[in-house]
């Protein structure tokens, strides 16, 4: 980005942003709450966690044609499944256990029963955090429940860890977000 760091205020005229700005890092982020059943995972569990994917949003697109042209509108919206990944431990706590668990809130896989949804599916909280550990970024999920789990591959070539998979479903995500300036109090939407 061309005059970033000139004179220390961005560039020309101050336009741009400055040196100084902060980004978030893809490493400051931690599940406040992940609803499982009648539980929720624990915080033990979710330390475990390897990797997941923040809320993605998406329209249809419903099309009209006239003529030469094609014009676009936007339709339902849709959301995208979060993956999360575990480190699968194998003492205290179990998580491939725990996600067999999480899988059994939906289907009792002895009987082949799917449970009712105000049964299985639950709220999620993500917080993404500063680097003073400070929530800048807070994604509440509603409705969430794991619509596929993968165990991984077993492979005696590798010494790799072994991870756990699972993709969680949500019928709806909410953002909020630090408003600016001022103190730091989380805002119920982003400011425009």
């Amino acid at each position: 980005m061309p005059g970033f760091n000139i004179n220390g205020n961005g560039g020309q005229n101050g336009n741009t942003p400055s040196h100084t700005v902060e980004v978030r890092r893809k490493h400051r982020w931690f599940f406040e709450t992940l609803g499982r059943g009648a539980g929720t995972w624990n915080q033990t569990e979710l330390l475990m966690l390897q990797s997941a994917s923040r809320p993605s949003f998406k329209f249809e697109e419903p099309e009209m044609h006239h003529n030469q042209e094609v014009v676009r509108f936007a339709g339902k919206q849709d959301w995208d499944p979060v993956t999360l990944v575990w480190y699968d431990g194998e003492q205290t706590p179990d998580i491939s256990r725990g996600i067999y668990h999480w899988l059994e809130t939906v289907v009792n896989m002895q009987s082949i029963q799917v449970a009712h949804p105000s049964n299985y599916k639950r709220q999620a909280s993500l917080a993404v955090i500063d680097g003073t550990g400070q929530t800048n970024e807070r994604w509440t999920m509603y409705g969430t429940w794991p619509s596929a789990v993968n165990w991984q591959e077993l492979d005696y070539t590798s010494t790799d860890l072994l991870t756990c998979e699972a993709t969680m479903r949500y019928d709806r995500a909410v953002r909020e977000c630090v408003q600016a300036p001022g103190p730091r109090t989380i805002a119920p939407t982003c400011p425009n």
